[in-house]
């Protein structure tokens, strides 16, 4: 009985919450006098994914194709 009530129980808080949620207003924040906060980064960040491909390329091109087995 106690298990029938608790499954119960999960069934209306599965349902009820997307309800919930959606009967919530959203709060729109003020876009005026906000900072750039990732402006101006991009060249950096290209600069070091480059470097990390030619890093990877480096590493993984190895001139060594002798085979294993004798």
């Amino acid at each position: 009985m106690l298990k029938k009530i608790g499954l119960a129980a999960g069934a209306v808080a599965l349902v009820g919450a997307p309800i919930a949620l959606q009967a919530s207003e959203r709060v729109i924040a003020p876009v005026e006098g906000e900072q750039e906060l990732g402006g101006g980064s991009n060249g950096l960040i290209a600069a070091i994914a480059g470097a990390i491909l030619v890093g990877f390329i480096v590493i993984t091109a190895s001139d060594d194709d002798e085979p294993v087995s004798p």
